[in-house]
């Protein structure tokens, strides 16, 4: 009796035991069965895309912030370089027309005081020929009329005609006509003196006008300085305004740059899509083909199985990005598309498909 109870167990056992096993080879063979199926299915099918749920805590988006924000600071210290540079560039130019200005001033300025000192030599020359003639004529009559003048007082006081007051007198009048004769020699050495210096100053600027170096004077070569500063300062500044110009060019080159790579930056898939508010799917470029805008999309309980329709694609989005395969750890290169699902719930699926169900189920 208790032997037959032991082989009834026995054989309970056996056959539950078995059963176990052909139920755990039939799960094991169901999944790989399913592994394989799904395997075969991303291998050779091209009707899929993955949903993106873009938040603006994804790292993608922190990221992309992050490097906007990075690349705009640059872009407005490029910005405040070339505000800056362009100051420079008006001071530059305004210097460089105050400096010709002043030299072509100069240049008149010049021209009138060398047209001045002309006048003035021939009016002193007249004036000369003129002084010289008086003084001639005064002085010949001068010494005519002392050498009268002494004999006859002479021999009045030597005769006692005269008192002694009006003989000292009469040479005191005598001195007086020598010291008259003397003045006139010394205002003819003056107006000399005078004619020499205009002469040496028309010299210093027709030496000056006429790029010479001989009958320069200090006074013009004091002038000269001041020229030659006004020149060397425009040299100067237009040597600078020639480099800030090219520094401009490039400034302006670079922050072009910057605004293509900012534009870039902002029209980057994941922030249109956080800017604008769209739900996004991720699709590879073997998928693309499939995915044209108004194509429907469907959901799956089993990824491949009990399907049902979900919405539709919309529009592709530009710019491309790199998102790892939703069964494989690889990763693809591809698009973002729109999706307009009738749940927005859906959009948290692993996989939607394109077109049709895979299996029509």
């Amino acid at each position: 009796m208790n032997q037959r109870i032991v082989n009834k167990l026995n054989t309970l056992a056996v056959n539950a035991y078995k059963a176990l096993g052909s139920v755990l080879l039939t799960l094991i063979l169901v999944g790989l069965v399913s592994y394989l199926g799904v395997q075969l299915f991303f291998f050779v099918n091209h009707s899929w895309l993955a949903p993106t749920v873009v938040s603006p805590t994804d790292p993608q988006i922190l990221q992309l912030n992050a490097q906007l924000a990075q690349q705009a600071a640059s872009r407005d210290k490029l910005l405040a370089d070339r505000r800056d540079l362009e100051a420079r560039l008006e001071q530059a130019e305004r210097l460089v027309g105050m400096e010709k200005d002043f030299q072509q001033r100069f240049r008149v300025a010049l021209s009138s005081e060398r047209t001045a000192r002309a006048k003035a030599l021939g009016r002193l020359a007249s004036l000369r020929r003129e002084y010289q003639e008086a003084a001639r004529e005064i002085a010949e009559s001068n010494r005519a009329y002392a050498g009268m003048a002494r004999t006859r007082t002479e021999a009045l006081y030597n005769a006692r005609l005269v008192e002694r007051e009006e003989h000292l007198t009469a040479n005191h009048q005598l001195a007086q006509m020598a010291q008259s004769n003397l003045s006139l020699a010394e205002g003819s050495a003056e107006l000399q003196t005078k004619l020499e210096a205009v002469k040496r100053e028309l010299d210093g600027f027709d030496a000056s006008l006429g790029g010479k170096s001989t009958g320069l004077n200090t006074e013009v070569l004091l002038l000269e300085r001041e020229y030659t500063r006004s020149v060397l300062e425009v040299a100067r500044a237009e040597s600078e305004r020639r480099h800030l110009t090219e520094s401009l060019k490039s400034m302006e080159e670079a922050v072009g740059r910057y605004d293509a790579l900012l534009a870039s930056i902002r029209s980057s898939p994941w922030l249109e899509a956080i800017e604008r508010g769209l739900t996004v799917g991720f699709v590879p470029y073997e998928n693309l083909e499939n995915a044209g805008a108004g194509t429907p999309l469907y959901r799956c309980a089993l990824k491949l199985v009990w399907c049902q329709e979900a919405g539709m694609v919309g529009q592709v989005l530009q710019g491309e990005v790199t998102v790892k395969h939703p069964v494989r750890q690889t990763m693809l290169r591809g698009v973002m598309v729109e999706l307009k699902l009738r749940d927005e719930r859906w959009a948290r699926d692993e996989l939607l498909l394109l077109g049709r169900p895979p299996l029509l189920l």
